[in-house]
């Protein structure tokens, strides 16, 4: 088998890439070279004729997040690459004179625009209004109206925080402050979040090409913010208790948090959003997964004991 792979340069990407490499060939796609097999191509600008190839199943890793938009042109961005990006994609799959049966999205569950709400499950309405999750609900109608009119199956696996044995963003960085010993926690840190692991979602890849649908996907244990502080703890040597800040400071830190946000266009440590994902659960339902992709996954604590 052959399979063509956006964004393996990327977090998940390169994940996705090892573990399907055990067994297939697997063709990359994308500005920076992975592998043997790579073509060169940019989904917000020109992408190479696939005519003279052939795949057996499609996978998309590629797209634009976390960056705060401060203008119109920024906010743009989202869409030129989350969007545009995936129709340009499929626009040249379209025209292989081999088409791919599978094509498999990766896509979050920054779609429902929740800021809390326990097990919510792909029923939820999608209604996101900041500009990376509004980019990938409208990446996920442009996948299911090609797949319907195209006949080629689509995937789309969506995903809460991820996490792997070497971790990057958020967690990278709650790993360091914990193991200089400056960070604190918020409140009880008793709010429950959803999270996956890297290697995971890269094990469930071959099989949801093969099945098709729309999928939340996690670790269905949906750790406490505190537990998750206390394991990374140990396992990077930090003996001495977590410091705790009153909810009431936090609340008044997270608004200056807001105004440098707004005039240095960077993200402050504690905002208004990260006060939230802090203190309040948000948690998604992976039961359909689990019947229907025969999802099995283990806890992400079990990375740091």
């Amino acid at each position: 088998m052959n399979i063509l792979l956006t964004g393996a340069s990327g977090f998940v990407g390169s994940q996705i890439y090892n573990e399907l490499t055990r067994n297939y060939t697997v063709t990359t796609l994308g500005r920076t070279p992975v592998g043997a097999h790579h073509l060169t191509g940019d989904l917000t600008g020109s992408l190479p004729s696939l005519a003279h190839l052939s795949f057996d199943y499609v996978v998309n890793a590629a797209g634009k997040a976390h960056a705060i938009p401060r203008t119109a042109a920024e906010r743009a961005d989202y869409a030129s690459v989350n969007r545009q990006g995936v129709a340009r994609l499929l626009a040249t799959l379209e025209q292989m004179p081999v088409r791919p049966r599978a094509f498999v999205h990766l896509s979050t569950v920054l779609v429902y625009g929740c800021l809390n709400g326990q097990l919510l499950d792909e029923t939820t309405p999608l209604a996101a209004t900041d500009a990376y999750g509004e980019s990938k609900i409208q990446a996920e109608l442009i996948i299911r109206e090609w797949a319907q009119r195209t006949g080629i199956r689509a995937t789309i696996l969506r995903l809460p925080m991820v996490v792997s044995a070497q971790p990057t963003g958020n967690v990278a960085a709650l790993m360091n402050a914990i193991r200089q010993g400056y960070y604190v926690r918020i409140g009880n840190g008793l709010a429950r979040r959803s999270m996956v692991r890297a290697d995971d979602v890269a094990a469930i890849i071959d099989r949801a090409a093969g099945v098709g649908g729309t999928f939340n996907v996690t670790d269905g244990y949906h750790a406490c913010v505190s537990e998750l502080e206390n394991a990374i703890a140990r396992y990077v040597g930090h003996k001495q208790p977590i410091r705790a800040v009153p909810l009431a400071l936090a609340r008044l830190i997270a608004l200056a948090g807001d105004g440098i946000n707004t005039v240095a266009g960077r993200r402050f440590p504690l905002d208004t959003p990260a006060l939230q994902k802090l203190t309040q659960s948000l948690t998604f339902s992976d039961g359909l997964a689990r019947q229907q992709l025969g999802w099995n996954p283990r806890p992400v604590l079990d990375l740091f004991r």
